[in-house]
């Protein structure tokens, strides 16, 4: 038998929650459903039961790469991934046919639509996104200076902020506040970026899977309208990038061998094609098993999978660091400083470059 325990909506209370339970060897929770920026931090405190050795390779291979990654610290896996969510493109079908265009697949594909199109068919706008000074503007900026060959902590650790990849891709971000968003989007958070979309006053929106469900239900001004395809690609990258979110499932380690037993087969139990099936049909929650999203069920369920595939089997997880609250709290003040005219692109990064490298010590 599974007892579950409902959990507040605010993360943070959440986290420190289990931050108080593990730090103090409590047993009153085998199983934790964490968010995928909490990893590191609870792998570097060995709070968490390794699960190497539980989980096969193929196992671990039939899953989404980037969801597995977040939830490995130091090359041991830590947790598993429950549900997975990414940073998608939407846009306007009916206004770019109706202009004869094609969705846009570059940064200066996106900025020229957005400033072509905004404003016609009874929209107000180019593009809306989430840059207020909160961690959706940290998942917003990863995706532009990934999509751009850029990164935040090379493969050896070290910090690589202030690259000239990183400094392009903010002063876009820059340009899409100042030419083609509404006025106040620097102040926008999810739901407030998604209602201008969902009011139709928007061509293009950066949003999480969630924005789909939310197009087609009774009351929205772009149901039977809606695209979803990628991220775009800047000047100097290669490939579409996708800031991975969702929640992975952990064991705590404090508990006794035969708990540990029945946890990994709960946690295996949710990662197979049954419950990952239950998860999209019923919750309309991204699965994390590569064959889900092949699923004939699933997809006569939730169409929109397909699309949204494109973008989680390349989205990538945020700073992998026992730090990463702290470099968040950075990338969120210098980005938002640069957004806001405060700073210019290169000052920001050169300003978040030392803060980062200090945390990093």
């Amino acid at each position: 038998m599974v007892e579950t325990q409902s959990l507040p909506a605010n993360a943070d209370v959440v986290h420190d929650d289990f931050v108080t339970k593990l730090a103090s060897g409590d047993t009153s929770v085998d199983v934790m459903a964490i968010d995928i920026i909490w990893p590191a931090e609870f792998g570097a405190a060995n709070w968490l039961e390794p699960l190497d050795s539980y989980f096969s390779q193929q196992e671990l291979d039939a899953l989404l790469p980037g969801a597995v990654k977040g939830g490995t610290y130091k090359d041991q896996l830590i947790s598993v991934p429950w549900f997975s969510h990414g940073g998608v493109l939407y846009y306007r079908k009916d206004i770019l046919e109706k202009a004869g265009k094609q969705p846009p697949k570059t940064f200066d594909e996106l900025l020229a639509l957005s400033k072509e199109l905004g404003g016609k068919d009874g929209t107000e706008f180019g593009f809306v996104f989430q840059a207020n000074q909160y961690e959706g503007l940290v998942t917003n900026w990863l995706e532009y200076i990934w999509g751009n060959g850029g990164n935040v902590l090379d493969q050896d650790g070290k910090v690589v902020v202030n690259s000239a990849n990183n400094i392009e891709a903010t002063q876009y971000m820059m340009d899409l506040v100042s030419t083609v968003a509404p006025k106040g989007v620097t102040t926008y958070t999810e739901p407030e970026s998604m209602q201008v979309f969902l009011e139709g006053k928007s061509v293009f929106h950066r949003g999480w899977p969630n924005v789909w469900v939310e197009s087609q239900k009774e009351g929205s001004k772009v149901k039977d309208k809606v695209g979803i395809i990628p991220m775009p690609v800047g000047p100097q990258g290669t490939e579409p990038a996708a800031t991975l979110g969702g929640l992975n499932l952990a064991i705590n380690k404090n508990i006794d061998a035969k708990q540990k037993e029945a946890a990994v087969e709960f946690l295996r139990f949710m990662i197979s094609s049954e419950a990952q099936k239950i998860g999209v049909v019923d919750g309309g929650m991204p699965p994390v098993l590569k064959a889900s999203y092949e699923d004939p069920e699933i997809l006569a369920a939730a169409p929109y999978m397909k699309e949204i595939y494109n973008a989680l089997i390349t989205a990538k997880p945020r700073p992998v660091s026992p730090n990463y609250p702290k470099i968040s709290d950075a990338i969120q003040r210098n980005i938002h400083k640069a957004l806001t005219g405060v700073s210019t692109a290169e000052d920001a990064l050169n300003t978040l470059q030392k803060e980062i490298e200090e945390i990093e010590k």
